[in-house]
């Protein structure tokens, strides 16, 4: 048995010492490969970089290792880094580098291609269902609802058992067909079944103008688009439309400032027009234009949701005493509303200018709502403050279980691990925010923390 163990050992040298000398670079790189792999699946984009960039030196015309550092440049963001990479994986005869360049373009907002490239991947790969909403997406994005409804049907001709083709198929053609979207949609699982209540009816016009409105609030960007394109050549005067069309628009990364001046150019617009006007502004950092439109609807109508978006707009302005007054009053108009306590809680813990204020945010947002995630973070963020680091982990801890993609909350987790000098740890859950919110405020601050940190 020893001897056999001992020919044993010999045959797997004499392989190792075969393939080395095949390619001596290819044992080291495959190690730096799986490494990378093992990072990445542990959320460690920062170290999984290096690692692949270590096997990158050792192997430069591997397909798989470009996809992967593609992959990577995508997920942190870096679209000009993933454009080269993807470009290198197609030379070197990756087959899935067309998809990547197809979701770069996605990302890019370069519609025009990414439609081209989504349509041409779904012909070529039927079983992928995500391309054909891509491809919808794309023609949607540029107006097209030829072309979007040409895309789900497609992808329901392939794929007859999924609900989301009839579901997409369903709100697109509400506008244009509703008897058709009524057959497409009656008969889809619950919730989606619910839109069938809501399509608009022929023999009253105006339901369309209802219909655009409830696309708009359930974000399905493009079908509101032709929705509320068609609802305007029916009332081309509609105020409400008009900048719920601007704000489309500027969700679908195109220039809708027109139709906002058009929306505010009468004697006095009403609230709603504001209110659209005020998101479009927020969604480009104009807030100070966002909080005089915000500030306009409650002047018409002190409706809550209103003064909850002045105030928000005067957070991110930095204006937090305008922020705290504005808050308060939705607090007071409607104090069973928990995304005003969340807010307050955001307030007076995320800016840290009132922990006890901002524990009673974070405890009545709770009481009112015990599934919130965001009341065990800053409740956990307030004991963290308080220097109760157990208690914030437990709370913090939660909040990461309840939600695992919630970049704040691994945050907030790793700050904790470091004030507790685990280093891996909060190592790992930086790295973690970076992959999760990697051209956000959260990803840059853990960022700047990985530096610091040994």
């Amino acid at each position: 048995m020893a001897r056999m163990r001992r020919v044993g050992a010999m045959g797997l040298l004499l392989l190792s010492g075969l393939l080395l000398a095949l390619d001596p670079s290819g044992i080291p790189a495959a190690r730096w490969l799986r490494e990378g792999d093992t990072l990445w699946a542990e959320g460690r984009v920062l170290s999984a970089q290096k690692a692949y960039q270590r096997a990158l030196t050792l192997r430069s015309a591997d397909p798989a290792l470009w996809h992967r550092i593609a992959q990577l440049h995508m997920a942190l963001g870096e679209l000009e880094e993933a454009e080269a990479a993807w470009a290198r994986a197609a030379t070197q005869g990756d087959p899935w580098a067309a998809r990547g360049r197809a979701e770069l373009a996605t990302r890019r907002g370069d519609w025009d291609e990414a439609r081209r490239r989504w349509k041409d991947w779904a012909r070529r790969h039927p079983e992928d269902q995500e391309a054909y909403a891509r491809w919808a997406e794309a023609a949607l994005a540029l107006g097209d609802e030829a072309e979007a409804r040409a895309a789900w049907e497609t992808g329901l001709a392939h794929h007859p058992e999924g609900p989301l083709f009839r579901f997409r198929l369903g709100l697109l053609r509400g506008a244009e067909d509703p008897r058709a979207a009524q057959v497409l949609l009656k008969d889809l699982p619950s919730p989606l079944r619910s839109w069938a209540e809501m399509l608009p009816d022929p023999a009253q016009p105006s339901t369309l103008r209802r219909w655009g409105l409830a696309l708009v609030g359930g974000r399905y960007w493009g079908e509101a688009r032709g929705a509320l394109a068609r609802w305007l050549e029916q009332d081309p005067r509609d105020p409400v439309a008009m900048a719920a069309m601007g704000y489309v628009l500027g969700r679908l990364g195109q220039e809708g400032e027109s139709w906002l001046q058009r929306a505010l150019a009468g004697a006095e617009a009403p609230p709603e027009a504001h209110y659209f006007a005020g998101l479009y502004l927020l969604e480009r950092g104009r807030y100070a234009e966002a909080q005089e439109r915000f500030a306009a609807a409650y002047q018409q109508d002190p409706h809550p949701l209103y003064a909850l978006e002045r105030g928000r707009a005067a957070m991110l302005a930095g204006d937090l005493l305008t922020a705290e007054r504005w808050l308060r009053q939705a607090a007071a108009d409607a104090p069973g509303n928990v995304e005003v306590w969340n807010a307050l809680a955001a307030l007076y813990l995320g800016h840290q200018i009132g922990l006890g204020k901002g524990i009673e945010a974070a405890l009545e947002l709770l009481r009112r709502d015990p599934r919130r995630v965001e009341g065990y973070e800053w409740l956990g963020w307030a004991r963290y403050l308080q220097g109760n680091f157990a208690e914030a982990e437990r709370l913090l801890q939660q909040a990461v279980g309840m939600d695992p993609e919630r970049a704040s909350a691994h945050y907030r987790l790793g700050v904790v691990m470091a004030a507790e000098g685990r280093w891996a740890e909060a190592r790992r859950l930086l790295e973690r925010t970076v992959l999760l919110d990697p051209t956000g405020d959260f990803g840059g601050r853990a960022i700047r923390m990985l530096h610091r940190i040994p």
